[in-house]
């Protein structure tokens, strides 16, 4: 480095070095003149006195919905939602005061005129040690060609994904019951960052075909797109009918595991996700996705993991798999079921491993067999009746294969031993009023979820959606 520094520090470069240390100089001089006129300028200036006329304004109109409140004009839940939404923008007011205030401070204090010196200082002093005076230049003139490539190239790719958007549109004016052509264009709509095109075009969708489940779930995921990633209340009922029409649909059980995510329901997020991937193919295009969640909420949530769970949760290790993709189909399966057969004997041999029936639950729910996976989580939680976690996704595997009556009876049972260990647990108090709402116990089910409801952050999507599922149940006859 200090031959570099000595090399750079050569008779030839000092004026280069001089000019760039005169200029670094006179730059930041006046920047610091240019910030201090500004801030003198900005004093009384008419953003102020807006300002306050805008919180006259709303103090004017807090008084007038008093008055009505008073009055009896509104009802009190218009009245506590208006004062919200002026206290809200009242609220934003005084930040922006706040702000203009603290803008007219001068800014050419000691330490604001040494830090800017400073930049100078330190660009030479960098400029020294990596710097190379030797090396040729590159002008923006000789970069053109590269510059206009790019040019081309972005344009290009905004310019075919226009068109396709375009040819989409029309081809949905011309065959308008082709559900194929609304699905293209809200694929092209949502190339271009078009939500609302997108979201109208999988509505029709959805209308054409009936409320197709796969549909339903992409209506889902662009309503969850447009709110910045966020699953939203209108979004997770869409996934919940998804859900109860196909439990084994990809992308509302992914949906449906971010929103237990976002909830902060770690455990959930994971179980959920873990089971998506035990339905998929290897080659699915979500997996790697999927893997990476599933680390992000044991690690939000400090959670062990199985080294297994991360990899495809039915059991087929890497080398395993990179044989399998040479097999036939019928010597997949065979594979595949001696590997799940292996585990049952396992469990046999060692009931109380508890991860071990899940994991051989999830292994025949992708092989179709959801009597036997049923029977696994039984036994697993015959073997381990102090674990919670088996009860809840043996009521869960219940539910996912029904809900006669037979099935609710069984699934109360299971919940009842579910809440002799946690009678308070969020997960069994969901279910709880679940199960009293498909039985027609509407009180009995609206006692659980307030109960339920009490122990929910009021600001999370879980408790918004839970007060929906609420105000859907018939009112009490009096």
């Amino acid at each position: 480095m200090i031959e570099q520094m000595l090399e750079n520090l050569s008779f030839a470069s000092l004026p280069v070095i001089a000019g760039t240390i005169i200029c670094g100089v006179g730059l930041t001089g006046l920047m610091l003149w240019i910030i201090k006129r500004g801030r003198t300028h900005m004093q009384g200036s008419d953003q102020t006195i807006q300002l306050y006329q805008q919180i006259d304004l709303l103090q004017n109109e807090r008084q007038q919905r008093d008055n009505e409140q008073q009055n009896g004009t509104i009802s009190a839940k218009e009245y506590t939602n208006a004062c919200h939404e002026i206290d809200k923008r009242l609220l934003a007011l005084t930040l922006d005061m706040d702000q203009q205030q603290g803008e007219r401070q001068s800014m050419l204090t000691p330490r604001i005129i040494m830090l800017s010196l400073l930049v100078p200082a330190l660009s030479t002093f960098i400029y020294l040690c990596l710097g190379s005076p030797k090396s040729p230049d590159q002008p923006i003139a000789g970069r053109s060609a590269e510059i206009a490539a790019a040019k081309a190239g972005a344009n290009k790719s905004q310019n075919e994904a226009a068109a396709a958007l375009q040819k989409a549109i029309s081809s949905t004016e011309q065959t308008p019951q082709n559900v194929e052509a609304w699905l293209l264009l809200a694929q092209a709509a949502g190339a271009v960052n078009d939500s609302e095109t997108e979201i109208r075009a999988l509505r029709t969708a959805i209308e054409i075909t009936e409320s197709e489940p796969s549909i339903v779930a992409m209506l889902a995921e662009a309503l969850s797109r447009a709110a910045d990633g966020q699953i939203t209340v209108p979004a997770r009922a869409l996934i919940k009918a998804v859900l109860e029409a196909n439990p084994y649909e990809p992308r509302a059980m992914f949906l449906a595991g971010l929103a237990k995510f976002q909830d902060g329901d770690n455990k959930s997020a994971i179980r959920l996700w873990q089971n998506l991937l035990a339905k998929s193919h290897p080659d699915a295009p979500w997996i790697s996705t999927v893997r990476d969640n599933i680390k992000s909420a044991a690690e939000a949530g400090n959670i062990p993991l199985d080294p297994s769970d991360n990899l495809q949760p039915t059991g087929p290790d890497a080398m395993a798999l990179a044989g399998a993709a040479a097999m036939t189909k019928d010597e997949q399966n065979e594979m595949i079921a001696g590997m799940v057969q292996r585990l049952h004997d396992r469990l046999v041999e060692e009931p109380n491993d508890t991860d071990g029936w899940m994991r051989l639950a999830r292994a025949y729910n992708v092989l179709g067999q959801a009597e036997n996976a049923l029977d696994a989580l039984a036994n697993g939680a015959k073997f381990t009746p102090d674990n919670l976690d088996l009860k809840l996704a043996l009521l869960e595997q219940i539910l996912n294969m029904g809900t006669t009556r037979t099935e609710i009876e069984r699934a109360k049972l299971v919940l009842a031993k579910g809440e002799k260990i946690a009678p308070n647990n969020p997960q069994v108090l969901f279910f709880k009023g679940h199960l009293a709402q498909l039985s027609g116990e509407t009180e009995r089910a609206r006692e659980a979820w307030k109960k339920l409801q009490d122990i929910l952050n009021p600001e999370s999507e879980a408790a918004k959606a839970l007060k929906v599922e609420i105000g859907k149940l018939p009112k009490p006859k009096n």
